[in-house]
């Protein structure tokens, strides 16, 4: 009962919020306050509504930088406790909650070298945002989000000023992503559990936002695991996480959280369970057979696979049945600096962005 009370009250106190701004804004008096966000909101556009996937563009960092000097966070609750404090000014709460990717990535060079990426985000639902990111200084980046990780719900859709203004809050739950140099990250769910962090006098970030962090700074796996040192790397949606990461060279490592400790395990594909465990039945039989074929398909070609074959080796361990199905796939070439997506298993349409554009 007293949790309904406190839901209520939430309810309430948004609602008084969202009036308080509405009336803001019918007066006028907000275009300055909120500049920034209108700027931003107005560079949000549906892809597709069917899908639905929506598109937003973000030049700057919107406050990482400030969010990073005031400490970072631990959880997914203090992040939504900093953006409420730029995006809505205190009006109403934005929350950040990140769901459970179970999902497979894969890295190869192709037959000129060239690096090509691909990875599959699997979950139980999503309304993925395409946010392309170009901070002042650093690199600019592709990555994608999911909505519900905002909202808690794939029913809202960033289609109205309210939500657009939620929307903003992407930029710092990114999912997986590419920037200009050609470094690629993917977030994967650890089903057995174990990602503990010490606690440090070091800034902390949770997963996402570390996922963020490396996208607008690092330009290699040498620079992305130097940079993540220096941070304590907490864990976001209650469960546990390791991070694929890979450059332009075709350097690939896995970067898991253990005891306390950060481990890079070079590997050039991953899924669901900690590497360093070193046995691929712990993160459940689904996670083995897409890791092994994943596997099969690496050592079949000896690394050297072409846009394509990456494409077929993510639609090989697509899910399209049961509770847990492929949200996305995406499959990046440096040759051509391309990024396709897929959506909801259609392998026939494809999205294409430029990150460079």
């Amino acid at each position: 009962m007293q949790n309904e009370k406190k839901r209520k009250s939430n309810r309430l106190l948004t609602g008084v919020g969202v009036a308080l701004l509405l009336l803001l804004l019918a007066a006028g008096g907000a275009g300055f306050l909120f500049r920034e966000e209108l700027g931003i909101i107005r560079n949000i556009r549906v892809e597709d509504g069917e899908i639905p996937l929506y598109y937003m563009e973000v030049k700057g960092e919107y406050h990482f930088d400030e969010f990073l000097e005031k400490g970072g966070a631990s959880s997914d609750q203090e992040v939504g406790a900093f953006l409420t404090d730029y995006i809505s000014k205190g009006f109403y709460p934005v929350g950040v909650e990140e769901s459970g990717p179970a999902c497979s990535v894969i890295s190869a060079v192709n037959e000129k070298g060239e690096h090509v990426w691909g990875r599959n985000f699997d979950w139980n639902g999503s309304v993925p945002i395409i946010v392309k990111c170009i901070p002042e200084e650093g690199y600019a980046s592709i990555a994608t989000c999911d909505f519900q990780n905002i909202t808690g719900s794939i029913e809202v859709k960033p289609d109205n000023m309210m939500n657009k203004m939620l929307a903003i809050a992407a930029l710092y739950v990114p999912m997986d992503g590419v920037n200009e140099a050609g470094l690629c990250v993917a977030d994967l769910e650890v089903n057995e559990g174990g990602m503990e962090t010490t606690d440090t006098d070091k800034t902390d970030l949770t997963i996402t936002a570390a996922t963020r962090l490396i996208l607008n700074r690092a330009a290699t796996v040498e620079e992305a695991v130097a940079l993540l040192g220096q941070y304590d790397i907490y864990a976001s949606g209650g469960i546990s996480h390791h991070l694929a990461i890979s450059d332009a060279s075709g350097t690939s490592v896995v970067l898991e959280f253990v005891d306390g400790e950060m481990l890079p395990i070079t590997s050039p594909y991953a899924t669901n369970f900690n590497l360093a465990g070193n046995d691929s039945s712990a993160g459940g039989e689904g996670s083995q057979k897409r890791y092994e074929s994943l596997c099969s398909v690496y050592a079949e070609r000896e690394g050297i696979l072409t846009w394509q074959q990456v494409k077929k080796a993510l639609v090989d361990v697509s899910q399209m049945e049961g509770e847990w199905t492929t949200q996305w796939s995406m499959v990046y070439s440096q040759d051509s600096g391309k990024l396709g997506y897929w959506f909801r298993g259609d392998y026939d349409r494809e999205f294409v962005y430029q990150i460079g554009e």
